[in-house]
């Protein structure tokens, strides 16, 4: 009878992670829902009586939902607007996309965001630094998959973010700027539900031409600390000035 020491079998174990997430590539589709009442509680400028009168106004349908879609390999992986998606829903509205690509270089750790906000688009390009996660005890299914939960929190936007991700898909990838889990993120939640993107389809298969980014992203290049610098400063001056900063940069 062979026996398998502990730390051999560590070794066996994490190499075959590692052997796997080598081989593992293909497509996530997301759902991106914002409930705009839950932001608008958020905002410390507006009274109680504003607040009951959105509940009233918009009830049940507050939600706004689009489709996005992460593209991966083991070594880069794009998330942008899903083209395919039908623009039929009840509670979307047709208008043109925001100029919207998140891109990582997992290999050689570099980060692009092609983004349009404050009425311009940005091109931001720096070193790829992924957030400390807390891993957690809970685990649930999402499509399949036994995803366990991990939360961290955005300091410039003052949010928390719980993440649900897989290791069965052991690659770092996740929807919108999240990554760095042992495992691609199938869902997000953004302070208690005031936006969920969760995975709505997930095909693993060959890509062998990468994630096809565009040949041309232009846009105002700035590094990471301009972008947060950017984000920050808009937050304070429309909570000064008594507006809601999430109609010109993203949630």
């Amino acid at each position: 009878m062979t026996v398998i020491r502990p730390i051999l079998f560590l070794f066996l174990y994490l190499g075959s992670i590692s052997l796997a997430a080598q081989n593992i590539s293909g497509e996530i589709t997301y759902k991106r829902t914002s409930y705009w009442i839950k932001i608008m509680e958020e905002l410390p400028f507006l009274s109680q009586a504003e607040k009951d009168r959105a509940n009233l106004t918009w009830g049940s349908d507050d939600g706004y939902s689009s489709n996005y879609i992460l593209r991966f390999t083991a070594d880069e992986s794009s998330y942008t607007h899903d083209e395919t998606a039908a623009t039929s829903d009840d509670n979307s509205w047709a208008w043109r996309k925001d100029d919207y690509l998140i891109y990582r270089d997992l290999k050689n750790r570099r980060r692009t965001d092609w983004l349009e906000m404050l009425d311009r688009t940005y091109l931001v390009e720096d070193d790829l630094q992924f957030p400390k996660w807390k891993i957690l005890s809970e685990i649930k299914d999402i499509q399949g998959y036994v995803c366990m939960s991990a939360e961290t929190r955005d300091t410039i936007k003052n949010q928390h973010i719980v993440a649900w991700f897989t290791d069965e898909i052991p690659v770092p990838v996740g929807p919108e700027m999240f990554g760095g889990l042992p495992g691609a993120i199938l869902e997000l939640e953004v302070n208690g539900g005031s936006l969920v993107v969760t995975a709505s389809n997930v095909d693993l298969k060959p890509m062998p031409d990468g994630v096809n980014l565009p040949k041309k992203m232009k846009g105002k290049k700035i590094d990471l600390a301009k972008y947060q610098d950017l984000i920050e400063t808009y937050l304070k001056d429309s909570v000064g000035a008594e507006r809601n900063p999430y109609w010109s940069i993203r949630y």
